[in-house]
């Protein structure tokens, strides 16, 4: 099968990127022919990522080109030939591909039916739970943050954006992954039987964790923005009675801000900030943790670091949004706290913080869950299934109601 990945970057930035490419890379390892157009580079290694394809090609229309920079994308359609177009972050669709290609999406977050794209109130920062219309404006999600503009910010066109989303109703299959993100495609008007949940996984080996330690320590993985609401995991330490270290790690525009409320929250002996690390320093740092937190503020399309966690045999402590509690089962593989309810979030952590035997045997749930659920292998198997068309349609939602929101094979 000759799949053509579509997508904005070439090159390693975020999740999106390595999901793209494990996809490709163990697509490739089963004899498909994959190849890759995207609309620019990123900083991270793009000459190492175009190798995992078999041919990479430019269409500028895919990134930061305009409407005068088109018609490369019909060129690699004309070239490739494609039995199947696979896409994943563009701005918007290219025209139609060739006659006879089937067309796939994976829907990673929320840029395709949230025109401020965080799916969260600006003012409350409450998960919104709303189609998008009338309470967009309300919002005021027609204004769009835009660090390199003057304002500071630029107008979005939330007429034209739900125009875009519309004309994805008619791909041959959008997959998504949670169940978070099939009902916000449903609540837009996506066809229940196009929509799949395909929860995303992580490439690890087969090895054993290393011992939950005793010593009362909690790791935030993830990047320094309001979304991802590391605010709320500072003031809920405040709240922790118990004794303990945090360590930070990830970068974003928030950073600053963030280790000023350290600061100023009376932190600072505890908590330290570390900016990026690499995918190994990250594996030591699962290792050195207690718990992890996860206290994000927008609803998390899935929230690959819980997995990357659980993976590590570590107890996952994190807010009750978006598709988080598809792979976190309170009590089981970690603590769910209610939406940004810092005293709650607060207590779950000294909860794990001080019973070593519950972190324990939460973190050795978790390991196990995730071997049974997400394993590379099982992830491809349902990737193909979809890309073909060849996957059961009353199989698939008869899964997703018995499993949870996980489609099974």
């Amino acid at each position: 099968m000759k799949i053509l990945f579509v997508h904005e970057k070439c090159g390693y930035f975020g999740g999106v990127e390595q999901n793209v490419a494990d996809s490709a890379e163990g697509l490739r390892g089963r004899g498909h022919a994959c190849t890759l157009a995207y609309g620019g580079v990123t900083e991270r290694d793009p000459d190492g990522y175009a190798a995992l394809f078999e041919g990479c090609f430019r269409c500028p229309e895919l990134g930061l080109g305009g409407p005068d920079r088109a018609g490369f994308f019909e060129e690699v359609l004309r070239r490739v030939g494609p039995d199947v177009v696979y896409f994943h972050k563009v701005a918007e669709l290219p025209s139609h591909p060739l006659p006879g290609a089937r067309v796939v999406r994976m829907v990673h977050d929320h840029d395709l039916c949230c025109p401020r794209r965080h799916k969260y109130f600006a003012l409350s920062g409450r998960v919104c739970r709303h189609r998008a219309g009338w309470r967009c404006w309300a919002d005021g999600a027609f204004l769009r943050r835009d660090r390199a503009s003057w304002a500071g910010f630029t107008l979005a066109r939330i007429g034209r954006q739900v125009q875009e989303m519309r004309r994805n109703h008619s791909l041959d299959r959008v997959l998504v992954g949670s169940r978070f993100m099939r009902e916000e495609l449903l609540q837009n008007g996506f066809p229940p039987e196009k929509v799949r949940i395909l929860p995303p996984v992580v490439r690890m080996g087969d090895r054993r964790p290393s011992a939950v330690p005793s010593e009362p320590r909690i790791l935030y993985v993830g990047q320094l923005i309001r979304g991802k609401g590391v605010d709320l995991l500072l003031h809920a330490m405040q709240k922790v009675s118990c004794e303990f270290t945090a360590l930070i790690a990830g970068e974003g525009n928030a950073r600053r801000e963030l280790e000023a409320l350290c600061q100023g929250l009376g932190l600072a002996g505890r908590v330290r900030f570390l900016g990026w690390v690499g995918h190994e320093g990250v594996g030591r740092l699962y290792s050195w943790a207690k718990v992890v937190a996860v206290p994000s503020r927008w609803p998390e399309p899935f929230g690959m670091v819980g997995i990357e966690a659980m993976r590590h045999g570590r107890a996952v402590v994190a807010f009750d949004v978006g598709g988080i509690p598809d792979w976190l089962d309170h009590g089981v593989t970690g603590l769910l706290a209610p939406e940004q309810d810092t005293t709650a979030l607060a207590q779950s952590l000294e909860r794990a913080l001080t019973d070593t035997e519950l972190a324990v045997r939460l973190g050795r749930n978790a390991h196990e869950r995730t071997r049974a659920r997400y394993s590379f292998e099982g992830y491809l198997d349902r990737l193909e299934s979809h890309l073909c068309g060849g996957w059961s349609d009353e199989l698939d939602l008869v899964n997703i109601e018995m499993n949870g929101g996980h489609s099974e094979p």
